[in-house]
């Protein structure tokens, strides 16, 4: 009976050691942080269109109005006289002076930072395994790296509730050269939390480059 009554208790623990190593595991982080932001599964089927205001401390206000339909894989942004469109690689609309290649870049940055997290599922996309612990702003984080071939990425993730609250990329990781972007507020778009304002600054300077807030979507 004393047997018995150990090998249960080792089961116990053992099973009790395997749920806090599968919550440390990098992907299982991820995939609780997609449910997070969306929950429904709706990025993928997404078709919104977002106005947004980028403030800049050497310049003036930009507005500008972004579509993003994932069915048919459109892109727009609009600013100040300035239009561009794209389906899939096929240019619609290239504005002076710029390439096919420029608005390719273009829908690609966009696409890629207001599909967070869901775009690091993507193809390709290789998520560190290990997994690093740190304060961010005062809260508990878990903080995912992914390297790209430019540069690399840190994502923060709120321990307790698996959003974003930040993230980061070096272009040069030694040195740490890079752009922290500090994630503030949360919108709903459809069935998705996203972040409403974004803050950028240089690391490890620490200087300001501006902030994006999302002021409405459709």
């Amino acid at each position: 009976m004393m047997n018995k009554l150990l090998l249960y208790i080792l089961f116990f623990l053992v099973a009790g050691f395997g749920v806090n190593a599968q919550e440390m595991n990098a992907t299982t982080i991820l995939n609780k942080s997609i449910r997070y932001h969306d929950p429904n599964g709706e990025w993928k089927r997404f078709n919104h269109e977002m106005e947004f205001v980028s403030e800049r401390p050497k310049g003036p206000d930009r507005k500008s109005t972004v579509v993003i339909n994932n069915n048919k894989g459109y892109f727009s942004l609009t600013e100040t006289g300035n239009h561009m469109e794209i389906i899939m690689d096929s240019c619609l609309q290239v504005p002076v002076g710029k390439t096919c290649d420029n608005v390719k870049r273009t829908r690609n940055y966009y696409v890629y930072l207001w599909g967070l997290p869901m775009k690091l599922k993507d193809e390709g996309t290789v998520l560190d395994p290990k997994v690093v612990e740190e304060k961010f702003e005062g809260v508990d984080c878990y903080v995912l790296r992914v390297p790209y071939d430019e540069d690399t990425w840190f994502f923060y993730i709120d321990k307790s509730t698996y959003a974003m609250k930040a993230y980061m990329f070096y272009k040069d990781e030694p040195t740490k050269k890079g752009e922290l972007i500090y994630l503030d507020e949360e919108a709903v778009v459809g069935d998705m939390k996203i972040p409403k304002k974004r803050k950028w600054v240089t690391t490890p300077e620490g200087n300001l480059l501006g902030t994006d807030i999302l002021i409405s979507s459709k």
